[in-house]
């Protein structure tokens, strides 16, 4: 067992927030800049464009720092126009400090998975002929792309995505900030999802007797999907969001709403997680991604990791597969406290459970302001818990075999994604979604083999799939054939990793 190799420590208190005050944050990045600068000329531009005027360079400064071949950086979200006090400010409304979290969480995740990937890798890939490459094909490291974008029916977001990378085959790290109306159709889907939520908001939605036609909504969050190139090195993928539903202005009949307050929603709740899905099973790698995000959530709530580690393994289950998308993390949803509560209160949690016998609930009592603490504490731990294990696998020798598999094991990720995920089929019923952004999750390659016997209908008891076997153990090494039956047996019976 070789030891995890670890990337910057990302404090995590009972209490999160940034580690020094905005303005420190903002002087520091403005002064890394500059320092990075190689020239006189290059540190006036870096002062320009943090000043905002760096657009006025004249052809003959862009001459100039053409002829002195300065470094292209990496791309990187820009905080500049980011206001990171809201993070901490208890008394701003929850949508403004949720969304200049997410974007401060997707910077500082974008550039630790940008230094990976400049860093390299030395893997070597071996054919079927056995003859032996390097695996990055002579490239260079790839740089995210970085997209600012607006909605048209309200909002904006800043979609981050890498591909083709010597690290990374397909990456996506995307933030959103959208507002607008809520269509039956959303509405239904969203009930659906969240139990008793029409209850809650109080209207009638459907039927001869509907009192709105749409309702407004609030809802911003961070996504991420990240195939690494190697096999051997694990995918993963995060969410954190924040939802409002509000109170329309009018009702359907064109009457004032007696209940319409703009700054009260109708309901309000977080959501999300982070799961790891490894191709080939290191037992170390799943206990170390389970033991850093168990951390950061009993940080906030011993409660919070037994029940969301259950739903994790509940919600990614593949039914038409009977097997789990990966080797899992934690999942919530619905996470708000109860209707009649004002102030801190213990709050119902779930499990994933359809038929629980008991109710779930937080060791703690909790308000608005500590349930936005988890959300830091679990996104902050995202770096620590997955990079160190990119680090550790990314350079590790791989052949055909291996890449047969990671591409089998990618199609069931597809699968699920657009078969059964809550945001995917959100994303595809609101209007004005932006497509690129909502499949960013699927992988460059994927394969979908006819009587796969590791893991498809080629374990079925029929001729064809006996034949499938038996041609498998001709073909395939058998050491190959072991670490698939290990990580299938794993994905089949969903384990205790911390």
């Amino acid at each position: 067992m070789r030891p995890i190799i670890p990337v910057r420590a990302l404090r995590v208190s009972a209490r999160p927030v940034l580690s020094t005050s905005s303005r420190a944050f903002c002087k520091r990045e403005f002064s890394s800049a500059i320092n990075r600068a190689p020239s006189r000329l290059l540190r006036f531009a870096a002062l320009a464009a943090g000043a905002g005027i760096a657009g006025g360079l004249t052809l003959a400064m862009q001459d100039q720092l053409s002829a002195e071949a300065a470094p292209r950086l990496p791309s990187s979200p820009d905080l500049s126009n980011v206001k990171l006090e809201l993070i901490e400010d208890s008394s701003a409304p929850m949508r403004e400090r949720m969304a200049a979290f997410v974007k401060l969480l997707q910077k500082e995740i974008v550039d630790a998975l940008q230094k990976e990937e400049q860093d390299g890798s030395n893997a070597v890939y071996t054919d079927k002929n056995g003859k032996s490459v390097d695996a990055a094909e002579g490239r260079k490291p790839a740089s995210f792309i970085v997209e600012a974008w607006k909605r048209e029916q309200g909002g904006e977001g800043i979609s981050c995505v890498i591909q083709d990378g010597v690290v990374f085959e397909k990456g996506g790290v995307n933030v959103s900030v959208v507002h607008g109306q809520l269509p039956p159709s959303a509405i239904r889907q969203m009930s659906a999802d969240h139990g008793e939520l029409i209850e809650r908001v109080g209207y009638v939605t459907e039927g001869p007797n509907a009192q709105v036609d749409s309702l407004p909504f609030f809802a911003t969050g961070i996504s991420l999907v990240i195939h690494p190139k190697n096999p051997f090195a694990p995918t993963s993928h995060l969410n954190y969001r924040y939802f409002e539903l509000g109170h329309p202005e009018k009702l359907r009949d064109g009457s004032p709403n007696p209940r319409y307050n703009p700054n009260e929603p109708a309901a309000w709740w977080f959501g999300g997680g982070s799961d790891l899905t490894p191709m080939y099973l290191y037992e170390e790698d799943a206990e170390h991604f389970h033991k850093t995000v168990k951390a950061a959530a009993d940080s906030q709530d011993k409660a919070f990791y037994p029940a969301w580690k259950k739903w994790c393994d509940s919600y990614f289950w593949i039914t038409h597969r009977d097997e789990n998308r990966g080797v899992g993390g934690v999942f919530f949803d619905d996470v708000s406290l109860p209707s009649w509560s004002k102030a801190r209160s213990y709050i119902p949690l779930q499990d994933g459970s359809k038929h629980s016998t008991s109710e779930l609930v937080s060791s703690l009592q909790h308000d608005k302001d500590s349930l936005f603490s988890t959300m830091q504490a679990l996104g902050h731990s995202y770096v620590p818990s997955y990079v160190p294990l990119v680090h550790k696998r990314k350079n590790e020798p791989y052949n055909e075999d291996n890449v047969e598999w990671q591409r089998l094991r990618r199609g069931r990720y597809a699968e699920f994604n657009l078969v059964y995920d809550r945001g995917t089929k959100f994303g595809l019923m609101t209007p004005g979604a932006r497509m690129e952004s909502i499949l960013m999750s699927l992988p460059l390659h994927a394969r979908w083999e006819y009587m796969e016997p590791s893991s498809g209908t080629g374990r079925e008891h029929s001729v064809a799939a006996a034949g499938r076997r038996e041609e498998a153990v001709r073909t395939t090494p058998a050491d190959e054939l072991k670490a698939r039956e290990i990580i299938q047996s794993v994905l089949e019976k969903p384990r205790e990793w911390a």
